[in-house]
């Protein structure tokens, strides 16, 4: 893991409260995220991606904490890679997220066989290579209409995971969990999660699970 600044390229709008933020590029594998810290010194964990060739996460503002680090303009102090890379299974997938996951998205097309569907509660402000839906009937109708894939990965807000998973039958369908996270190595325990297999931590055992195994 390495603790270091990192330099803002590009603050992108996404939607009404969510930006896209490209970073100098960094090494990590998909699935694993970063600990930002404010100027407060709270961690704040972000999932990595890329966008327009650099590495980017994407940062929906909901305190004073994320509207520093979308409004700053220096340097970043990160803590990264963290979390267990994923490795999708065979065949095509398709990747339904909320816009706070757009660059893991975007690099899991670079990467694999898969589709993306976007689910936005309010209108996009950028132009994106992926189907989207706007507004939660819409999105539902998406999901309703949803081709059948070798394998899923759903990536978004508690609610939005639990309606998508009440609609999918499959034994690949996998899900990046958000719990609360307080340090990103597993030593406060907050982001604690109860699975199949005992208790695991989102930080150091995910951030990306199996369905059954929850």
């Amino acid at each position: 893991m390495e603790n270091t600044y990192l330099t803002k390229k590009e603050t992108l709008k996404i939607n009404e409260d969510t930006y896209l933020i490209t970073l100098e590029n960094i090494n990590f594998e998909i699935g694993q995220f970063l600990m930002i810290e404010t100027n407060k010194l709270v961690r704040k964990p972000f999932i990595l991606g890329t966008w327009d060739g650099k590495t980017a996460i994407s940062v929906q503002i909901k305190g004073k904490g994320t509207k520093h680090i979308v409004e700053t303009t220096q340097t970043l102090k990160a803590h990264f890679p963290l979390g267990n890379p994923f490795i999708p299974p065979k065949g095509k997938g398709i990747v339904i997220i909320s816009p706070t996951c757009l660059t893991l998205a975007n690099l899991m097309t670079e990467k694999y066989n898969c589709d993306v569907l976007v689910g936005s509660k309010t209108p996009l402000k950028i132009k994106i290579p992926f189907d989207y839906a706007i507004g939660d009937e819409y999105f539902a109708q998406k999901i309703d209409n949803l081709n059948t894939y070798d394998w899923y990965l759903i990536s978004g807000s508690k609610s939005m995971e639990e309606f998508v998973l009440s609609k999918i039958d499959s034994p690949n369908v996998f899900v990046s969990l958000e719990e609360y996270m307080g340090c990103g190595i597993g030593a406060c325990k907050s982001c604690a999660i109860f699975t199949k297999n005992g208790v695991k931590h989102v930080c150091t055992d995910g951030p990306i699970f199996r369905r059954d195994m929850l």
